[in-house]
């Protein structure tokens, strides 16, 4: 793991999933701790030779590779982990998140370390918006892609922004990114077009000192994908269908874990749909399908 500087006191780890870590005195905050046990110990390598002391673990939201290196680093320091609400649930109780994916218990395929990390003990529950604690970091409200998902900002202004933005070149390689309330992440793009720091660090995405357009890029990527659905509902169609049209369509390559990713992202982007009087279930044959209502004239687009 490599360690790169970015203010006196902040630095982070890039990687699949970039870690931040923010320094007082000899005492760490890190911000996530990567995708499994392996993350961890090169993380306690790290910080060891570093000659820091971990005292804190911040989790900005409960994904597997936000937390995987819990477990060990907790066993191995005895640090506190902090995380809001909602998600500290999770990263309690890791199993809740392919249960909610597959929406019953998951089959053993689903059961593996990128989306069922280990547990972990939440010792302190925060507000996902505000000054956390006596770390001297504040939270940011990043809803959207997952239950309560924060960023985080540091006193020397270096903004931690989760997965609340991605790179062009995964949006090119999966096209479609986790997203759990469509609306809630629109709240979060606008949010992030305000939101003031001297450095930007998206958990998937390369550093940067603006993200306007990074911004705007996954605002387009998740309007094609809501465009494209409100059109696929033309004709009824059942989620399934819709999710291996847009597969076939962006040629998508699908796994176990895969599949539950990109329906939960379809299943909210119907969910945002209905709630905008944009389509409607209707019962067939033992199907539930989606279509678009009936409107006089022209169906209309949805525009963000």
């Amino acid at each position: 793991m490599d360690l790169k500087q970015v203010t006196e006191q902040t630095y982070y780890i890039p990687g699949l999933t970039n870690i931040g870590i923010y320094r007082k005195d000899e005492q760490i905050t890190l911000i996530d701790s990567g995708n499994d046990e392996s993350a961890g110990r090169k993380i306690f390598r790290l910080l060891e030779k570093e000659g820091w002391y971990l005292k804190t673990i911040l989790n900005t939201h409960s994904n597997a590779d936000h937390i995987g290196g819990n477990q060990y680093l907790q066993k191995k320091t005895g640090c506190e982990i902090i995380a809001t609400s909602m998600e500290s649930t999770f990263i309690e109780y890791p199993y809740l998140e392919p249960l909610l994916l597959w929406g019953a218990t998951p089959f053993k395929s689903l059961r593996n370390k990128f989306l069922q990390a280990k547990p972990s003990q939440v010792t302190s529950v925060i507000s996902d918006e505000g000054s956390i604690g006596k770390t001297g970091l504040e939270a940011l409200p990043l809803p959207g892609h997952f239950l309560q998902m924060i960023g985080v900002k540091t006193p020397d202004n270096v903004c931690f922004l989760a997965d609340s933005l991605f790179s062009p070149t995964i949006l090119a390689k999966y096209k479609i990114t986790v997203c759990t309330d469509v609306s809630a992440m629109l709240q979060t793009y606008s949010y992030l077009e305000k939101l003031e720091g001297s450095f930007f660090i998206p958990s998937h995405a390369e550093p940067t000192e603006n993200i306007r357009e990074l911004i705007q890029i996954n605002r387009d990527n998740l309007f094609e994908i809501n465009q494209l659905i409100q059109l696929l509902c033309n004709t009824p169609l059942s989620r399934e269908e819709i999710l291996s049209r847009i597969v076939l369509k962006y040629n998508i390559q699908l796994s176990s874990s895969q599949f539950v990713l990109t329906l939960i992202t379809i299943s909210a982007h119907l969910s945002y749909l209905f709630d905008k009087e944009i389509i409607q279930p209707v019962f067939e044959n033992g199907k539930m399908l989606w279509h678009t209502k009936t409107f006089r004239g022209t169906i209309p687009v949805t525009v963000f």
